[in-house]
């Protein structure tokens, strides 16, 4: 089975502020090198706690300042796609490809950036926020793809459809997305921010400043 998996933020959208920073920034609080938020992804990324734990903790602090769905999604229409989404989606379909989007963004702002090109996905792989009926936050259910957990789910779905690691395609930007290549299949990095996109053990392919998504399939769909 041929398959793309692609990460979202500054991949399928313009690169800006990351989504959890705006909410950080939203509910009040400062994201500079000496704050909360940057001692818990230090916290994180020494293994000191669990991606859960980080999403707990992130959460008790959102709900302090009573975060909500509607802010959520007022964030979430400030995102931007990139251009040539859609008709790189539907030629991808087209040529039987199924498509992934595998990310540390949030599970309900993809569906609302996305819109009605969420059809085009198979499955979305994020962050689950949980409100309650009167739309405040309740939890943070943290997935378990982000990180190396990209790699995870691409050996999943490699070994559950029996796959060739030839026909597998990822498609990143960020420091987050560099575990992909663990995984066997083909890595593209677009847009690099932080990363270093000359190692060509962690991206095969490098396409610096894209404007157009389009330009991917130069490298899935060569002719």
């Amino acid at each position: 089975m041929k398959a793309v998996f692609f990460d979202f933020d500054g991949t399928l959208t313009y690169k800006g502020t990351n989504i959890w920073k705006k909410i950080w920034q939203r509910c009040g609080y400062s994201i500079d090198a000496k704050s909360y938020y940057a001692k818990l992804f230090r916290s994180f990324m020494s293994s000191k706690i669990s991606h859960q734990d980080w999403c707990n903790l992130t959460c008790e602090e959102f709900k302090k300042a009573k975060f909500d769905y509607k802010t959520l999604v007022e964030l979430a229409q400030d995102i931007k796609l990139i251009n040539g989404l859609e008709q790189t989606l539907k030629t991808l379909k087209n040529e039987g490809y199924n498509l992934y989007i595998i990310s540390g963004n949030i599970s309900a702002v993809i569906d609302v950036v996305l819109g009605d090109k969420r059809k085009y996905f198979d499955e979305i792989k994020a962050n689950n926020l949980q409100f309650d009926k009167k739309g405040r936050l309740q939890s943070i259910q943290g997935t378990n793809y982000d990180f190396e957990g990209k790699a995870k789910f691409i050996l999943e779905f490699k070994e559950a459809t029996n796959s060739s690691a030839k026909d597998l395609f990822f498609v990143g930007n960020g420091t987050n997305d560099e575990w992909a290549h663990l995984s066997g299949c083909n890595t593209i990095c677009i847009n690099p921010e932080g990363v270093d996109a000359g190692n060509n053990t962690k991206w095969h392919k490098c396409i610096e400043n894209v404007d157009n998504l389009e330009e991917v399939l130069k490298i899935i769909l060569p002719r």
